[in-house]
């Protein structure tokens, strides 16, 4: 004979403890890109990808295209430099899709970049 038979017929047998559902976590974590020739991220930097820089003309497309994917919170262009038209969009459309692109102005010595080639910090 099974306990259900032994309840009442308005009486339900449910599995304990009774917890109610949990909500699906909100995945706001997105990507980070850094467009870049001579510097890149830490090793231990998650969710992040380095992209060598393209020609200075295929920037501000490629920047469009990652804004657009809606899989990016943060764009890092190494010493950028955009015509104020493209500013101007490239903002737009930051604001619409909620990412921030940043400058990184590298210091050079001669041809090469002082430092360890290494952005850090809190991303």
């Amino acid at each position: 004979m099974s306990m259900s038979a032994n309840l009442p017929n308005n009486v339900f047998q449910f599995p304990l403890p009774l917890m109610p559902p949990t909500p699906e976590p909100k995945t706001t974590k997105g990507w980070s890109y850094l467009i870049s020739d001579s510097v890149a991220f830490k090793k231990d930097v998650l969710n992040a990808i380095r992209i060598q820089k393209p020609t200075q003309e295929k920037i501000p497309l490629w920047i469009r295209k990652l804004i657009t994917s809606g899989q990016c919170t943060t764009i890092y262009v190494e010493d950028l430099s955009l015509p104020e038209q493209e500013q101007e969009s490239i903002r737009r459309l930051c604001q619409e899709f909620s990412v921030s692109v940043v400058n990184v102005g590298v210091c050079l010595r001669g041809n090469q970049p002082v430092g360890q080639n290494v952005v850090i910090g809190p991303w």
